[in-house]
């Protein structure tokens, strides 16, 4: 009679590797990158895509698999099957080496001959059975928020606030960062962050899938803007940075401009808004100082660019200052071009009439300033 697999709470065995499942609601997937997962073979590929398995099965093909560090799981049961709490990406790995055709259909490169000490090491995996996830939590969170192995800041973020919203309010951030080995203020950027996109996701105002860059979620401009005094003015949130926030910490009424702010800084295809915030720095400064000026963020809203709200936040003098450096830099790149051009063409040289034309009307109109103070050659 064969002898039935059982793997007690708090113990590490080895356990067949058919008994074991990937993890669907693994943190590692969360990274703003609207996937579709529909299946197991979905879930290898994206985590391929998500946490380059080529290395690790390289690795795994050449020297076996290094059966040190158990697989975090948990099960209904102690016979099985159990899902892959912690060790998805190591699990994925083997998948793809245990069916090659699977490795080349999802883009992981496998060996054509992969010898029998390799195969072999892979028949079963090390693994510690937790009885539930939030025995599992501090562990894996402080492997991979300020571990050896970290996920992105959206996975940090998610993990973390899925574990504060368990507590049921129990739990402080502060807690929270102790056990995990960081600052209560990282821990809370996080928070905060990923349950105002929650709120204002829940009320259909705007939606990760709604950005305009397709690619992996900028999640660091967001709760970096939230650090940022202007922006905490105009989302209403100064002063209410909690150890315990509420798990709605935005009210009602400013979800429009919690909306109109992520608009900004991601663009929404919904809206054709155009995303203004390409580099933290300085677009995110500045985008926060726009959405405070009453004049620059009507600009913004009429589709304007951040360039253009800068310059209705200028001094009106820099702006016309910065207009004709622009100006002048651009008539410098003309004359290195200048010895290229044969004259010939009706459209250009019309255009230089013009700028002429400009240049005088400009020289003449700043002499009669009344501040007027040099001599315009």
């Amino acid at each position: 009679m064969k002898k039935i697999f059982k793997l007690p709470l708090r113990q590490s065995q080895n356990c067949p590797l058919n008994l074991l499942e990937l993890d669907k609601n693994n943190p590692r997937l969360q990274t703003g990158i609207d996937v579709e997962i529909k299946s197991n073979d979905d879930l290898i590929e994206t985590l391929a895509n998500i946490a380059s398995l080529d290395e690790l099965v390289s690795s795994i093909c050449t020297n076996g698999y290094l059966n040190l560090e158990p697989l975090i799981v948990i099960g209904k049961n102690d016979i099985g099957p159990f899902t892959v709490l912690e060790g998805n990406r190591r699990l994925a790995a083997i998948l793809c080496i245990q069916n090659p055709a699977l490795g080349d259909q999802i883009g992981v490169k496998i060996p054509n001959s992969i010898s029998k000490r390799v195969l072999d090491s892979i028949n079963e995996i090390l693994c510690y059975r937790v009885e539930n996830e939030e025995e599992a939590r501090s562990f894996i969170g402080f492997k991979h928020i300020n571990g050896p192995q970290r996920w992105d800041a959206y996975a940090k973020a998610k993990y973390i606030t899925d574990w504060y919203k368990r507590s049921n309010g129990t739990v402080a951030i502060s807690e929270i960062a102790q056990q995990m080995g960081d600052t209560n203020d990282t821990l809370r950027a996080y928070i905060y962050a990923i349950l105002l996109l929650e709120q204002v996701t829940e009320e259909k105002l705007w939606s990760i899938k709604d950005r305009m860059n397709p690619g992996r979620f900028a999640f660091s401009h967001f709760y970096t803007a939230l650090s940022r005094k202007e922006y905490q003015n105009y989302l209403g949130l100064q002063g209410t940075w909690s150890d315990k926030p509420p798990l709605k910490p935005l009210p009602e009424e400013k979800l429009p401009e919690l909306s109109e702010v992520l608009s900004f800084i991601y663009g929404s295809k919904s809206s054709d808004q155009p995303a203004l915030v390409k580099s933290q720095n300085p677009d995110l400064k500045d985008l926060g100082l726009a959405i405070v000026d009453e004049k620059a963020r009507l600009i913004l809203k009429s589709k304007g660019t951040l360039e253009d709200a800068r310059d209705q936040m200028k001094a009106p003098s820099m702006a016309f200052y910065d207009a004709i450096l622009t100006a002048s830099l651009r008539l410098k790149k003309a004359m290195d071009l200048l010895p290229k051009y044969d004259g010939s063409d009706i459209q250009t040289n019309s255009q230089i009439e013009e700028l002429f034309e400009q240049a005088d009307t400009i020289k003449t109109m700043v002499s009669k300033k009344k501040g007027y103070k040099g001599h315009v050659a």
